[in-house]
């Protein structure tokens, strides 16, 4: 499977100068050239979903996420419906200790509903570690390649 892409600012590789400017029409359109992503929830996402929906868009602020996104973004919160509603109907069984098939049923979908939220919400730039790699300044070049011994003066 192929690496996800990295802005250019984030590249360390010696690309050349066609590489660059090519991946820098990219941003340019993934950021800007792009329609905007709908303020309004979709109408076949369910109540808390569209509930994620609003939360999200109110938050993103900057983020470089257009319409192509928005079936990422719609996965996403249909996922944090699932992992809502199999926590309260989780919550309002009362023998679920006695009953290990049922524990095993609801440990499965917390671990899927959370492997997936998790995937989608680095993607769209939803953790805080996400949007440190976005945001990284790039890197001093000349910096990179000195030596150990011109870095921190060891002789």
């Amino acid at each position: 499977m192929a690496r996800k892409q990295k802005l250019l600012s984030q590249s360390t590789g010696h690309l050349r100068v066609v590489e660059q400017e090519a991946k820098y029409k990219a941003e340019f359109l993934a950021a800007d050239g792009l329609p905007e992503l709908q303020k309004t929830p979709p109408a076949h996402l369910d109540k808390v979903a569209k509930a994620e929906y609003r939360r999200i868009i109110s938050s993103l602020g900057k983020l470089p996420l257009r319409n192509l996104d928005r079936s990422e973004l719609e996965l996403y919160c249909t996922w944090y419906s699932i992992y809502n509603r199999a926590s309260k109907e989780f919550r309002e069984i009362k023998d679920i200790a006695g009953d290990p098939d049922r524990v095993n049923y609801y440990t499965s979908i917390f671990d899927k509903c959370t492997r997936n939220i998790k995937g989608l919400a680095s993607d769209l730039g939803l953790t805080v570690n996400s949007r440190l790699q976005m945001n990284m300044p790039k890197a001093n070049k000349a910096e990179e390649h000195k030596s150990l011994r011109e870095k921190f003066g060891i002789s």
